[in-house]
């Protein structure tokens, strides 16, 4: 294509995101036949069709999604030499965009935001929350700077950063007859009904890994996407759970949820920093990763602790 330019690339993305003119104009405060222009004119250009219609939204063809594809890379690859050269000429600040999934933006995630904005007032910061899958697509369509989420994920384009180990423990209304026995068995377990987390979180799928690993396939009642909804059901008493010991720390001082061991068997995972590899890693990301290894005071840190090639260990 001889002259795609950005404008060219943001009206087709945006396009695919909000399937009619009227939308993509008004997020690139440009008129529908403007946008619809430049649509055309890539179309005239590449010899073929980018989007048809469906109803009322357009919807991107084949080759449409494929354009869109290097619309993103092309302005990655923008916004990351702009942002190099204004470094280069001393200027400060700039944004983060940061996701984090719903059971992380309640816990370590507050904790790091504090340490970085303290030392960071300039950068215009922006949290999104979502579920694990919807961030890693995200975080390649460059709408996420970078993700704290639990590692490691497939993505060899991708920097995996393990900062902080923590176990997962089983928990239990409080009077729950297991509550009395120390330790229980896996066929203690078997029968019980589990509030896991949804598969949309990258855990949960560990969760049920290490599960059969010990014996047992866990019968899953509910799922729900964040610990503190899970917390409630387990403490109504409709069913037990396997959570995050910092997220269960305070309910169990309390006395409103107890924790079960299993027979010496225990879960431990990882959350660490995902983001993108390139040639240019921006200030604001390097800033917060130089902030997250500084930052332990909450959590133990990963370090050699557990290989980034396992997703748990059951010891």
């Amino acid at each position: 294509m001889a002259s795609l330019e950005l404008a060219h690339a943001r009206a087709l993305i945006a396009i695919g995101e909000l399937g009619t003119f009227s939308k993509a104009g008004e997020r690139l405060h440009l008129s529908p036949p403007a946008i619809f222009a430049q649509i055309h004119q890539m179309e005239g250009e590449l010899g073929e069709k980018l989007y048809e219609r469906s109803g009322r939204k357009l919807v991107l063809t084949p080759a449409g999604r494929l354009m869109v594809d290097y619309c993103r890379r092309l302005i990655l690859v923008h916004d990351e030499a702009v942002g190099a050269v204004k470094e280069l000429s001393g200027a400060q600040g700039g944004s983060l965009y940061l996701g984090c999934g719903p059971h992380i933006s309640v816990s370590i995630v507050p904790h790091l935001l504090r340490a970085f904005i303290s030392r960071h007032p300039n950068v215009e910061l922006r949290l999104i929350t979502g579920n694990d899958h919807v961030l890693f697509e995200d975080l390649y369509a460059g709408k996420v700077d970078l993700i704290v989420m639990n590692l490691p994920v497939e993505g060899s384009d991708l920097v995996q950063d393990p900062l902080w180990r923590y176990e997962l423990v089983f928990v239990v209304p409080p009077g729950d007859p297991a509550a009395g026995l120390g330790t229980v068995t896996a066929a203690d377990l078997a029968s019980r009904p589990f509030i896991l987390y949804q598969r949309s979180v990258v855990i949960e799928s560990a969760i049920r890994e290490f599960c059969v690993a010990v014996g047992f396939e866990p019968k899953v009642v509910m799922q729900n996407d964040q610990a503190d909804s899970i917390k409630e059901l387990v403490k109504l008493g409709l069913g037990i759970s396997l959570l995050p010991l910092w997220s269960v720390s305070d309910d169990v001082r309390r006395g409103s949820l107890e924790i079960v061991r299993l027979d010496n068997r225990q879960l431990f995972s990882v959350t660490g920093l995902l983001y993108r590899k390139t040639s240019h890693v921006p200030m604001p990301v390097r800033a917060l990763v130089e902030v997250a290894h500084q930052w332990k005071t909450w959590l133990p840190r990963a370090d050699d602790v557990l290989e980034i090639g396992s997703q748990v260990t059951a010891r």
